[in-house]
């Protein structure tokens, strides 16, 4: 049974151990388990296709960073997971690549000896995948420096795993085999050398432009990204910010090849010599073949060609426009955001577009999708076939049908038992693009959509990033509450008035529908964690998150960032009922009092007709009982001293939304699985 793509980790990954007898029967119910493992590329699920590589025998790969891994699509086009569990988290190294979980891995670059590179911008280091498949530390302490140049570790001399990054937007080697990589908040280019240590090799640390004709070190770059190197000893840095193109010579001599004083709008044609206006530089590659540089803009959603032969900049790729259209010319098509471009000798330019979720292939002058695809809601597809991306809120309706979300393609879909799925709302447009008021529903988009509920007359309500959407009884979309601060929980009372929280204001609110008014019902809007069987409205919460009612009509707030879950009484004090405050417990919690254990991030909470509380606890699903005590359900077990995990089942990664039916049949959602399963209790 594949729950996930990484499921047939589950037997290398679990405990020897004994594990409990699940309580429940789980599988897929809606979506591709296994995001088109195994199938042809173009058929496959890419969340987040960000950096782009290929080694000497063609394979071909990409890091799929909202998901945590990076695939291989092989010479013959099928995909295969190369490095990462699907788990979102941090393994140390020493481990094989397809055990290590990863978290957004984006710039990736093969190294001298045959082994990937990439960097986990989580936790701002560089990593490598060696040849005998294991995952080792290049660079980095595993965390991110906010430091100010001039101060961080590694201005002087450092030994590579003993220096700070803040972010990398680059990686390239140089002829002699060495690694060079960006730090675009850091305004530099460093160089790991043979021995060991991290050196600057362009830029002072100041953000701004001058210096051509003089040494790198001496110049001041503005946000540099791409980086790629000619084989000859020239290093071209994508001069972000400054839109341009620079170079850095055998000497280490840096001047402008291409760009001008001036940046660009992603209106301009991109055609003329040397001094072409750029838009902000993004992603850079250098083909050999041809003596050219291909310059990803993300922000004009383009790819330029400059021919350093003859000096000529030409448009290649995209039409200046946001969208998810079929590629049809080059330049005929909405590009989205270029994030990773390589110059491929065999498939000619590649180039992944991060939030369009696809990579693409340009050669002989034409155009397609060489892998990924754009989830497209459609009219009665069998629910086992359907891409989902990043499945959110569920709401189960009295006919036994489901309405879910895919936050990753701002859908709104309806199941039916009989296994079929239909669009409700949305359209296909990444993520980010935001448009339509007052139009059928599906003619308008919903940006990451997280939780939805309905009323009695049958309208519809969807929280997004920064609004909660209406969808009225007619199939009409418009907005009903705006400029929130991430509405993440969202419930209607018995009287009909909204409730919902605003995670990044630390509080619950009422909206009265009749009165046009709205009353903060728990929480100061300062984080925090006081207030205890004390008045709501004066008690601390931190970053509040799902919202569910029980059967006494008390409401139950998921405190996330108190790892607790608090209950806001009908006499309007507050009280916890569960956790104590302490992060996710690695070992069983089951038999414990759920007041007295620790509590991962609660991303989702429903609750059934006999009092019992389901909650989520993201990677594992837990329970608890009347009498207070907590029992896992589903998902991550325990881990031991050396690393070891058990499941029940096998791995969770992301729940972000359950439902329960009368009949004790658990609807889960996991985000990070791209799938919705039904657990239907044992006898």
């Amino acid at each position: 049974m594949r729950l996930s793509f990484v499921l047939p980790l589950a037997a290398v990954l679990a405990s020897a151990q004994n594990l409990p007898n699940p309580l429940y029967d789980l599988k897929p119910l809606i979506g591709m388990a296994d995001r088109g493992e195994g199938q042809p590329a173009t058929e496959t699920l890419l969340d987040g296709a960000y950096g782009v590589a290929e080694d000497a025998n063609g394979n071909i790969f990409i890091s799929e960073s909202n998901a945590g891994v990076i695939r291989k699509v092989r010479p013959d086009g099928v995909v295969e997971r190369f490095a990462g569990t699907g788990v979102l988290g941090n393994t140390s190294a020493g481990r094989p690549a397809l055990e290590t979980d990863l978290t957004h891995p984006t710039v990736l670059l093969i190294d001298k000896d045959g082994g990937l590179l990439f960097y986990e911008s989580q936790y701002c280091r560089i990593r490598k995948v060696q040849t005998d498949g294991t995952v080792a530390d290049i660079a980095g302490l595993g965390r991110c420096s906010t430091s100010t140049p001039g101060s961080f570790s590694g201005t002087r001399e450092r030994r590579a795993l003993d220096t700070d990054i803040s972010g990398v937007g680059g990686m390239a080697l140089d002829s002699q085999g060495r690694l060079l990589y960006s730090e675009p908040a850091r305004n530099i280019v460093r160089r790991i050398d043979t021995d060991g240590f991290i050196r600057t090799m362009a830029g002072t640390g100041a953000a701004g432009f001058s210096g051509d004709s003089a040494a790198a070190t001496a110049a001041t770059l503005y946000a540099p990204q791409g980086l790629a190197s000619d084989g000859g000893g020239n290093l071209y840095i994508g001069d972000g910010s400054n839109c341009r193109i620079r170079k850095v010579d055998t000497s280490g001599i840096i001047t402008t090849v291409l760009g001008t004083t001036s940046c660009a709008s992603s209106a301009s044609s991109f055609t003329g010599g040397a001094k072409t206006a750029l838009s902000q530089v993004g992603p850079i590659a250098y083909d050999a073949a041809a003596n050219a540089l291909y310059v990803g803009m993300p922000r004009a959603y383009k790819v330029a060609r400059f021919d350093l032969t003859g000096l000529k900049t030409t448009p290649f790729l995209g039409n200046g426009k946001i969208g998810a259209d079929e590629p049809t010319t080059p330049l005929g098509f909405a590009l989205n955001d270029p994030s990773g471009i390589l110059a491929s000798t065999r498939l000619g330019i590649l180039v992944a577009g991060d939030t369009s979720f696809q990579v693409y292939r340009v050669q002989n002058g034409t155009v397609a999708r060489f892998a990924g695809s754009w989830p497209r809601a459609g009219s009665a597809v069998p629910s086992a076939s359907l891409p989902l991306l990043r499945p959110a809120g569920l709401l189960l309706a009295a006919d036994q049908s489901l309405l879910f979300l895919d936050a990753g393609a701002g859908f709104l879909q309806h199941w039916t038992s009989a296994g079929q799925v239909s669009a409700v709302a949305g359209m296909s447009y990444p993520s980010g693009y935001s448009s339509g008021e007052r139009v059928p529903a599906l003619q308008g988009t919903l940006v990451t959509p997280s939780r939805v509920v309905r009323d009695s007359s049958g309208a519809t309500y969807v929280s997004t990033v920064y609004n909660i959407r209406l969808i009225d009884t007619q199939g009409v979309l418009q907005t009903y509450r705006s400029n929130l601060s991430s509405p993440t929980g969202m419930v209607l009372d018995s009287q009909g008035r909204l409730v919902y929280s605003e995670t990044g204001k630390h509080q619950v609110v009422r909206y009265d529908p009749s009165a046009n008014t709205t009353t903060v019902i728990a929480g100061t809007g300062v984080a925090g964690m006081s207030g205890e069987g004390e008045d709501a409205t004066t008690a601390k919460l931190n970053s509040p998150g799902d919202l569910v009612f029980d059967a006494s009509g008390n409401l139950l707030i998921a405190d996330s960032g108190n790892h607790r879950i608090r209950r806001l009484n009908t006499d309007g004090t507050i009280t916890t009922i569960a956790g104590n405050g302490l992060p996710l417990a690695y070992c069983d919690i089951t038999g414990l009092l759920a007041t007295k254990t620790g509590l991962g991030t609660i991303e989702a909470m429903t609750t059934d007709a006999d009092g019992n509380i389901y909650l989520s606890e993201g990677v594992r699903v837990d329970k608890i009982t009347q009498d207070g005590k907590i029992q896992i359900l589903t998902g991550f077990l325990a881990e031991d001293d050396d690393g070891n995990r058990s499941y029940i089942d096998g791995p969770l990664n992301d729940v972000n939304g359950l439902a329960v039916d009368p009949s004790g049949r658990l609807y889960i959602s996991v985000r990070q699985g791209g799938s919705v399963l039904l657990a239907t209790p044992k006898n």
